[in-house]
């Protein structure tokens, strides 16, 4: 049974790319992963979005939100009031004055409903767990194709305390470093010596292994009660080229080994972090690999 659930996910995100490659190979344009800052939103909080994208240069992202409280009622597990249409996001960027008007909006046909209404259950939920808006995107590339379409979730909640995106990746690469965290946190730079490895070799990738971040969140049961829900830290692997032995990992074996290419050149890799919940953060680094 071991590593059972990373064969899963293997198995399952291997239905999403083309036939017989490795779901952490990338051959040509892809989105790896779609970030909102911060992805847990008070009303009146601004919130930017971004797609990772790889092996596209070029690319522009759209993005589109429908912040409608029928949109909002939804996530409550509800279908209330007129149906919203998504309106942009002109550079991924969710205005706060949105997110007010919308939880305005929405109280304004909630506030008032008693107990056992539809209404009250949105409501209910808001005021213990917080709503989830879905901002679509579509990535296109240089020449207009499309790349890619998706969506990423948004919390808004009213909460005092509210979860955080994971801190920009840090990796050991062998036994080099790279983080995100002292420059761009999309971009995982060397800390000390370029990042090399022979051609055939295996050589293992470990994400720091404190998970300090890691954040519980309120959640509630099956009969409406509430109760905390508990992150857990999922790395995703991507690379240009060579071979990981697993896709995803996660404690208590974080590391994965990875097989160079034969032939040198410089490799692209990526690591993506998620909580589980709504935070992800990534980052792009470089493996040289040498004769």
């Amino acid at each position: 049974m071991r590593r059972a659930w990373a064969l899963a996910l293997l198995g399952l995100a291997a239905c999403e790319g083309p036939a017989f490659d490795e779901p952490s190979l990338v051959r040509g344009a892809r989105v790896l992963a779609a970030i909102a800052e911060p992805p847990d939103a008070a009303p009146g909080e601004d919130v930017t979005l971004r797609a990772l994208t790889a092996l596209a240069p070029g690319a522009t992202v759209e993005w589109s939100l429908d912040a409608s409280p029928a949109a909002l009622a939804l996530w409550a597990g509800q279908t209330l009031f007129e149906a919203g249409s998504p309106e942009a996001l002109p550079e991924g960027r969710l205005d706060g004055a949105r997110t007010q008007a919308s939880i305005d909006a929405l109280y304004a046909r909630v506030g008032d409903a008693p107990p056992g209404t539809p209404e009250h259950v949105v409501r209910l939920v808001y005021e213990e767990v917080g709503l989830v808006l879905f901002a679509t995107f579509v990535v296109r590339d240089a020449d207009g194709g499309l790349i890619a379409e998706g969506h990423k979730r948004i919390g808004l909640s009213p909460r005092a305390e509210r979860t955080t995106n994971p801190p920009p990746p840090r990796v050991r690469v062998g036994e080099r470093w790279a983080s995100a965290r002292a420059g761009d946190p999309a971009a995982c730079t060397p800390e000390d010596a370029p990042l090399e490895a022979r051609a055939g070799e295996v050589i293992v990738l470990a994400p720091d292994p404190d998970e300090g971040w890691l954040e519980s969140y309120p959640a509630l049961d099956l009969a409406g009660r509430p109760i905390r829900g508990m992150e857990n830290a999922y790395y995703s692997w991507f690379a240009t080229a060579g071979r990981f032995r697993f896709s995803v990992t996660r404690a208590p074996e974080r590391d994965v080994e990875w097989t160079a290419p034969d032939v040198p050149g410089d490799v692209a890799l990526w690591l993506v972090v998620r909580d589980g919940h709504l935070g992800v953060s990534a980052c792009a680094l470089t493996i040289r690999v040498v004769p």
